[in-house]
């Protein structure tokens, strides 16, 4: 019978990314300097931001580290609870509409390294000194193929505990039955949900916590156009794609009130863990 240190995760981790158009795209910042506006709209339609805060610990005198921080979705409210907040963020785009939001809150406990984590060094004198945050934050950011070193990395960041916040299991709609389906161009189950990271992490010795989030998320358009050009640009749809993505979004559009609704479930997995010497 094969154990569970006969599989190597962190390379399956690998083959996976390597595998994924997702992850071909998310893991170029300048996918996401073009999509600025999309996104925060996206995290503004959806409880994103509340989920993490009420999950996470934090102090009036903690220091917070966020990964992948995008436009603030959380760098934001936790720099209004905490003593400081040092984002990681290598999107110009993403950075530069952090800091119009930073500045509109008046927070100017926000420090700014414009990077990818695999490039932040840690240590005396470097981007991070080791254990010099509190809390370590990554929120659908972790997308590369170096997946062990990352989460070392944030180990060594952290003073008392990181949280992961990934995707869940895998969509499994059938072919054509839905948007994602319809315009998906890798094979399901390409892209490494929770489960990877979690026998990763126990493969370093790390014993992390799991809680699996369910939520319904519905995007909200004042009509069908709006609708049809937020997806098209989020998943590159041109030509005789866009004419097939008007129509699914013709048929599933809820109208409520004086809006049209696309309606989601998401599943999150939020893994935890602490510092095993937090209180050495």
């Amino acid at each position: 019978m094969r154990k569970i240190e006969d599989f190597d995760w962190a390379e399956m981790w690998k083959e996976a990314m390597e595998g994924s158009y997702w992850r071909q795209r998310a893991g170029m910042p300048e996918f996401w300097d073009e999509r600025v506006d999309w996104f925060e709209k996206l995290v503004q339609q959806s409880d994103r931001a509340g989920m993490i805060m009420e999950r996470i610990e934090t102090r009036e005198d903690y220091r917070v580290l966020d990964i992948g921080a995008g436009p603030g979705t959380t760098a934001i409210p936790l720099a209004k609870i905490v003593r400081s907040v040092t984002i990681v963020e290598p999107s110009s785009g993403m950075l530069a509409r952090l800091k119009e939001n930073a500045s509109k809150h008046n927070l100017a406990n926000i420090t700014y390294i414009p990077k990818k984590w695999e490039d932040v060094e840690i240590g005396k004198g470097k981007d991070i000194e080791a254990g010099e945050h509190d809390v370590v934050i990554a929120s659908h950011s972790l997308v590369m193929k170096d997946i062990k070193t990352a989460i070392i990395k944030m180990n060594n960041a952290v003073k008392r505990s990181v949280y992961i916040f990934i995707v869940a299991g895998r969509r499994n709609e059938k072919a054509g039955s839905a948007l994602w389906s319809l315009f998906n161009r890798e094979k399901p189950g390409n892209r490494p949900d929770y489960i990877y990271l979690y026998n990763i992490l126990y493969q370093l010795g790390i014993y992390a916590n799991v809680e699996i989030i369910d939520a319904n998320h519905n995007m909200r358009f004042p009509d069908l156009d709006a609708a049809v050009q937020h997806y098209k640009t989020w998943m590159n749809v041109s030509g005789d794609d866009e004419e097939r993505l008007r129509l699914y979004l013709s048929e599933n559009l809820a109208k409520e009130n004086d809006a049209f609704l696309l309606k989601h479930k998401l599943r999150t997995a939020m893994i935890w863990w602490r510092k095993e010497n937090e209180n050495k």
